[in-house]
C-alpha cells in the first residue's frame, strides 16, 4: 500500500496553505490521516486511543468558518493560525482532554485526562486538532517502548526492531505517514531516539520554554524541569520551528525563531578521539554519516570547522545519573512505584519479574530498587562537579555561534529486546538534558540495511534557532525522511 495521497506528503507550510485558499478542506486533510492510521497502526502498533469523531468534527468546524463568504472577525483570526487544520498526535504521557493518561503503568490504565496540557491547549489554539495520543515506555524510563497496557512499538523500516522511547509512538507513527507531527518528551533522549530509530526530525528544546505541566510522571524540583523538556516530532525539519513557537505559548520570543541564520558565520565542532565509559562505541556507519554531514556544511557554506578535546562527554552516563540523583526528584521512580500508601515494594516486583508475574515492565521495579539502595549517592559529588565543568565548558566553546554535532546513538535500531544488553547507551542523548542544551536530531539517510541513520545538533542555551537551521539545511542535502525499507510497498518513493 503506498501513500498515494498527496495530502500525506505536505508539510506543515504547504497544508495550511492549501486549506486557506481552499484547495482542500480540512476534513479531507484529517480523513487522509485517519485512513492512514487504520492502515498501518495495526504493523507498528504506535496510536493507542484515538479521537477521530471529535476531530472531524473540529475539522468540518474549521472549514464552516472558512467557508462563509463574510470576512468576520473569526474567520480572520482562523486564517491566521499557523497550524490551521494540522492533524496531530500526542504522546499518551502527556495530558489530552479526553484520552487516557496512564503512561505504561498499569495502575493508572483506567485514568482519563480531564483537561488538556498547557502544551496541547497552545498547540490547539494555534490551529491544530489533536487526532490520537501515542504509546511510551512504562513511566517514560525506557528507550525502548513496551509496556504492560499497550504493549510494544515497532518500527515501521523494520518492524523486528525497535522504535526507541519514550517517544517511540509518535516516531513510529510519523514515519509511517500517519501522523505529519506530534508531541513527544525528553528527559534522558526520548525524543531524539525515536526521532533518530526512525529517520525523522526532532527537538528537544531549551529548559523553560515549552509548559510541561500536564506530563506524567511529574517531578517538583527546578532541576527535574530543566531536564524534562517536551517538544516536536516532525517528518519534516522545516515544521520543527512552526511546532516549537506554537508549543512555546508565549516564552517563543525568548528563542529568537523568525530570526535569519547565516551558515557561513556559525561555528561546527566535533568531539575528538571520543571514547566513552560504560557505553558502546560508535559504528563506522555512524561516523561516516557525521563526515558527511561535516563536510557538506564546510563545502556548501564555508562554516568554520574544529575537532574539540571534550575529555568529560566520555564519563556522560555517570554524569547524568549523578546530576539527576542529586536532584531533590531523586527517588520518584520509587515515588510513582509506591503511591501515597507506599505498598508496591520494586525488590519483590523484581522477583516477581523474574517468574512472570510482575504488572511491571522490568526497568522500573530495576530502578527503585536501584534508588532505595542508594546505588547512585557516591557519584553525586565527583560527576556533578564534573557535570558542571562540562557544561561551562560547552557554553564557553559554542558561544551564540556555535554548535555541536555529537552521535545520537552508538548503533542504529537494533531488534526487539536488545537494549536491555547495552542499557546505558541511551547517554549519548541524556548528557544533553543535564547539559541544559537544545539538542535537533536529525536524519542523515539510510544504512546498508535500509535502516536510518542520523547525528545530534546541540547549542548553548536558548540557541535553538541555530540547531534547527542547520537541520534544514541537512534534510535539503541528505533527504530528511526516507521511504519505509525494506517495507517499499509501503510508502511512496517519490515524495
Amino acid at each position: 500500500k503506498q501513500v498515494g495521497e498527496s495530502l500525506l506528503l505536505q508539510p506543515v507550510d504547504a497544508l495550511v496553505g492549501n486549506i486557506r485558499d481552499n484547495t482542500v478542506t480540512a476534513e479531507e486533510v484529517m480523513r487522509a490521516y485517519i485512513k492512514r492510521i487504520l492502515e498501518v497502526n495495526p504493523m507498528v502498533n504506535a496510536i493507542t486511543n484515538d479521537r477521530f469523531d471529535e476531530a472531524l468534527e473540529e475539522a468540518r468546524r474549521i472549514d464552516e468558518i472558512l467557508g462563509n463568504e463574510l470576512n468576520s472577525e473569526e474567520k480572520k483570526e482562523l486564517l491566521a493560525k499557523p497550524l490551521l487544520g494540522v492533524p496531530i498526535t500526542v504522546k499518551e504521557s502527556i495530558s489530552c482532554r479526553g484520552m487516557p493518561h496512564s503512561s505504561g503503568l498499569v495502575e493508572r490504565k483506567n485514568v482519563i485526562s480531564e483537561h488538556d496540557s498547557e502544551v496541547v491547549e497552545n498547540l490547539r489554539q494555534n490551529g491544530a486538532i489533536p487526532m490520537a495520543v501515542t504509546n511510551c515506555s512504562e513511566l517514560c524510563m525506557w528507550w525502548e517502548t513496551v509496556n504492560n497496557v499497550y504493549g510494544r512499538t515497532r518500527n515501521p523500516y523494520d518492524t523486528s526492531r525497535v522504535a526507541g522511547g519514550s517517544s517511540g509512538g509518535e516516531g513510529a507513527i510519523i514515519a509511517a505517514a500517519g501522523s505529519l507531527c506530534g508531541v513527544g518528551s525528553d528527559v534522558g533522549g526520548s525524543i531524539r531516539m525515536p526521532a533518530f530509530f526512525n529517520g525523522i526530525s526532532g527537538h528537544k528544546p531549551s529548559p523553560g520554554i515549552v509548559p510541561n505541566h500536564g506530563h506524567y510522571p511529574y517531578g517538583t524540583s527546578e532541576a527535574f524541569h530543566e531536564y524534562l523538556s517536551i517538544g516536536p516530532l516532525c517528518r519534516y525539519a522545516s515544521d520543527l520551528s512552526t511546532m516549537l513557537k506554537a508549543m512555546s505559548g508565549p516564552n517563543a520570543y525568548r528563542l529568537g525563531l523568525d530570526e535569519p541564520v547565516d551558515l557561513s558565520s556559525i561555528k561546527v565542532f566535533t568531539v575528538k578521539n571520543f571514547d566513552p565509559t560504560l557505553m558502546a562505541p560508535v559504528s563506522e556507519d555512524l561516523k561516516m554519516a557525521e563526515k558527511k554531514a561535516v563536510d557538506y556544511l564546510q563545502s556548501h557554506f564555508g562554516t568554520k570547522y574544529e575537532q574539540t578535546d571534550l575529555r568529560y562527554f566520555r564519563y556522560a552516563a555517570l554524569i547524568w545519573a549523578a546530576m539527576v540523583m542529586s536532584s531533590e526528584d531523586k527517588k520518584l521512580t520509587s515515588k510513582f512505584l509506591e503511591g501515597n500508601s507506599g505498598s508496591i515494594n520494586p525488590f519483590l516486583e523484581m522477583l516477581k519479574y523474574l517468574v512472570g508475574s510482575s504488572q511491571y515492565h522490568f526497568i522500573t521495579p530495576v530502578v527503585g530498587s536501584l534508588e532505595k539502595l542508594h546505588c547512585f549517592d557516591t557519584l553525586s559529588s565527583t560527576f556533578v562537579t564534573i557535570g558542571n565543568k562540562l557544561r561551562l565548558q560547552l557554553e564557553s566553546l559554542l558561544g551564540d555561534n556555535g554548535v555541536l554535532l555529537f552521535p545520537s546513538h552508538p548503533r542504529t535500531a537494533m531488534p526487539h529486546g536488545m537494549p536491555v544488553l547495552s542499557p546505558l547507551d541511551f547517554n549519548y542523548t541524556s548528557i544533553f538534558n543535564v547539559l541544559r542544551m537544545p539538542v535537533t536530531q536529525c536524519p542523515l539517510g539510510l544504512d546498508s540495511e535500509g535502516m536510518p541513520l542520523g547525528i545530534q545538533i546541540a547549542a548553548a542555551c536558548n540557541n535553538d534557532r541555530l540547531t534547527l537551521a542547520v537541520a534544514r539545511a541537512l534534510e535539503q542535502k541528505f533527504g530528511g525522511w526516507s521511504t519505509w525499507q525494506p517495507c517499499k510497498h509501503l510508502v511512496n518513493k517519490n515524495k
